[in-house]
């Protein structure tokens, strides 16, 4: 017994020595002169890890953008065309498969091959619309010793073949069902058709050509006055002394379809724009997917302005008009416009902090002294290496950001103090330039790594808004109770959200929208994009996380540049994840594939799969964490919820044993008191790393006091919430401005908030 008691003598000593050094606010020393730059209180090394290899091939030699000697754009990793800027396969100087949708293209040695794969492959445990070389372009007699980038805008890229005076440029792009080329040099244009091939000519005018390659049909355009040549490979033209010809894929054979492109033929796309505006009034984000064009010919019957075709995410939230033309892709039906540009209108569903205090807890009621009082509140995780990596410390980060507001909430002041002090050492460790933890710029790549890096983010440049989210939630935490520490640190922080989603195309340090692919509605986590199945994207809540992330950071420092950024990116995230990662409307997913969601969106198709587990919990629960006050987001579709809820236990065979608190909260946003009930029922398990039991009775409790999300009623400031429950609606608003403010519900409802807080009514 005494032996015991002298035990847990030592512990306690042990955690109040740990929780006094927490208390502690520690000033990191400056990186030795002349390694680091300096970005407000903080410092970015310039000298290259040693040991550490960056952006390197599948031998871990380092690579350099494969680019033109007229390139002039910042280099960019991490999107559905890295493969051509990025060879990660020292013996394919070319590209991977590009799935650009609704084509699906590869450069090779003679050219760019090309296809229109509208069919999946369903597999038990994925679909896959795998590329399919229906025919390929190029010079005749020609072949190229590699293929760069010449240049590339917000949606779109030109690839370049040359070889001594001849040269072929084409540009392709998201929603481009043309492909548009030049020449240089006097070899002819070149459309091959493999040996074998079923091929009919559905259309021969010379200069414009309907080809049906076996279910699919495409049209060939050379300029005027010229015309195709059957050759013994298939069809070369001269183009009549110009330089250019397109080719497209047609949605169906019909006369008029035809028509319609041959119109469209000659209006080339030079460069492409994503922009965007926030209606604080409306809370409405407005997107614009603009391109614009070079008319190669005017005449009678010829249009200036492209075809576009929509992803399901976009023509679901435009009032533009369009065709009654479409494809099929892997993220269901692409609609047909007829015109240069559209604009989507999006409702922003607002982002919180952390849930209100509606079960009306007290400090006694939750485990905050066991979440707070940790001896290592920054663990080293379950990372590859021997060191506490970006990742696993962002977890942490992010699990004691929510801690903060929890405490805070709870009005206990020990614990908020101890949690602001901690995080903020942690950020000052990694923001100081200096080893073993610190932020590099790499200036090959033009990307900002966090070091020691986990899971490719240094050799690939894998994951960086995945990582880097969580440092943004921390720093957004710090600066709702600290605004003079984040003031000095906020270069840092902006440094970490230009390098994952720089919004400034004049940006020479960065690439505009590194991760986001703005088209697509999601981001892309791997760099070289270095698969025949093209790029992917598992986690697609740790996507939003850096996106909510920034909304709260913009929002509390008063830089809407940011806010409305993060709003951007939130909203287009969401509303692509209901579609293409759970299929709310099961319009996505194909015929026979039997989940209700997918673990990995990849550009030929989808995974029912992580890459670390199978267990059907992770599959599921990869798209759920972490949970914070902006993942009520997940809740805007509560059947839906109850839907995949089902699946998980029943594949589980009602058994959940890993990652038990995530699927508990999840269900929560539907069902909130069988959630709860489940929770009390069986309260002995651990949660995961980047979660607590802080955390978690404290969503259920106030999830089964709010009830549902409530997506009928938005209102004018980016950070609020609205639920309906058993006791009326619950009205939700945090203000992160220095002013008491009056917040303006769509419903009429109004809701007035002091300076840096959250208020919330009930209203029966």
């Amino acid at each position: 017994m005494n032996k015991l008691r002298a035990t847990i003598s030592l512990l306690v000593a042990t955690l109040t020595a740990c929780g006094a050094s927490q208390l502690d606010l520690r000033t990191p020393p400056p990186p030795p002169k002349g390694t680091a730059e300096k970005h407000g209180a903080g410092y970015v090394s310039t000298q290259p890890p040693k040991g550490v290899p960056i952006a390197t091939d599948r031998r871990s030699q380092q690579v350099k953008p494969k680019v033109t000697a007229d390139f002039k754009e910042t280099p960019k990793s991490n999107t559905w065309w890295s493969s051509l800027i990025w060879q990660f396969d020292e013996t394919n100087p070319y590209s991977l498969n590009l799935y650009a949708h609704p084509l699906v293209m590869r450069a090779g040695a003679t050219g760019l091959g090309f296809g229109y794969p509208d069919k999946p492959v369903v597999k038990p445990r994925e679909y896959m619309f795998r590329y399919a070389e229906d025919l390929s372009l190029g010079l005749e007699g020609q072949k190229f010793p590699d293929t760069r980038v010449a240049g590339y805008s917000d949606f779109a890229v030109t690839a370049s073949w040359k070889n001594g005076e001849s040269e072929l440029r084409t540009t392709i792009g998201h929603g481009m069902p043309f492909i548009y080329a030049t020449r240089q040099g006097s070899a002819r244009a070149m459309v091959n058709i493999q040996s074998g091939t079923m091929m009919d000519v559905v259309k021969d005018d010379g200069n414009a050509l309907e080809l049906k390659i076996g279910e699919h049909f495409y049209g060939l355009f050379a300029p005027s006055k010229s015309r195709w040549e059957k050759v013994e490979n298939g069809y070369a033209s001269d183009l009549g002394g110009k330089d250019y010809f397109s080719v497209a894929v047609l949605p169906d054979g019909d006369a008029a379809t035809f028509e319609l492109f041959r119109a469209h033929a000659y209006a080339f796309v030079t460069d492409t724009k994503v922009s965007w505006s926030y209606d604080e009034a409306k809370a409405e984000i407005s997107t614009k997917f603009e391109a614009t064009v070079e008319a190669k010919e005017s005449g009678k019957g010829l249009e200036d302005s492209a075809l576009l075709a929509l992803y399901r995410h976009q023509w679901l939230h435009t009032k533009d008009e369009l065709t009654k033309l479409a494809y099929n892709s892997p993220r269901g039906q692409m609609k047909l416009r007829a015109g240069s540009s559209f604009t989507t209108r999006m409702i922003f569903p607002g982002v919180l902090p952390v849930l209100p205090n509606a079960a009306k807890l007290e400090a006694g009621d939750l485990p905050l002294g066991e979440a707070v009082n940790q001896p290592d509140l920054f663990p080293k995780g379950f990372g590859p290496g021997p060191e506490r990596d970006a990742y696993w410390a962002g977890k942490s980060l992010g699990r004691n950001a929510t801690n903060l507001y929890i405490a805070a909430q709870l009005k206990d002041e020990d614990a908020k103090k101890r949690m602001l002090t901690a995080l903020k050492n942690e950020l000052g460790d990694w923001f100081d330039g200096s080893e073993p933890r610190h932020m590099y710029y790499d200036k090959t790549w033009h990307s900002l790594i966090a070091l020691p890096a986990s899971y490719g983010s240094a050799e690939q440049l894998n994951d960086h808004h995945f990582h880097y989210g969580y440092f943004i939630a921390a720093a957004a935490a710090i600066a709702r109770f600290d605004q003079d520490w984040a003031k000095r640190y906020a270069p840092m922080i902006e440094m970490l959200v230009r390098d994952a989603a720089c919004w400034n195309h004049d940006d020479e340090r960065f690439p505009f929208l590194r991760h986001m692919d703005a088209y697509a509605g999601h981001s892309w986590a791997n760099g070289p994009a270095q698969f025949d199945d093209g790029n992917n994207e598992e986690s697609s809540s740790e996507d939003i996380l850096f996106s909510a992330s920034l909304v709260l950071w913009g929002e509390t420092m008063g830089r809407k540049e940011l806010r409305d950024l993060g709003i951007f990116l939130f909203t287009t995230q969401v509303l692509a994840a209901e579609q293409y990662w759970f299929d709310v409307d099961d319009a996505v997913f194909p015929e026979g594939f039997d989940h209700s969601t997918i673990a990995m969106v990849w550009g030929a198709g989808a995974k029912y799969d992580t890459w670390f587990d199978a267990d059907p919990i992770m599959v599921h629960g990869i798209n759920y964490l972490p949970f914070t006050g902006a993942t009520t987001y997940l809740g805007r579709h509560p059947q839906y919820v109850s839907k995949n809820f089902a699946e998980v236990y029943k594949r589980s065979n009602g058994a959940i044993y890993s990652w038990r608190d995530y699927l508990l909260m999840y269900l929560a946003l539907a069902e909130p008191a069988r959630a709860d009930q489940m929770y009390e029922d069986d309260t002995l398990f651990e949660v995961e790393f980047g979660n607590t039991k802080l955390l978690l009775r404290h969503w259920l409790k106030n999830m089964k006091a709010l009830g549902q999300v409530d997506t009928t009623v938005s209102a004018n400031v980016p950070t609020y919430g609205v639920f309906k429950g058993p006791k009326g609606k619950t009205y939700v608003a945090y203000n992160g401005s220095p002013d008491a403010r009056e917040v303006q519900f769509s419903d009429g409802t109004k809701l007035a908030v002091k300076p840096r807080s959250m208020g919330f009514k009930v209203v029966k």
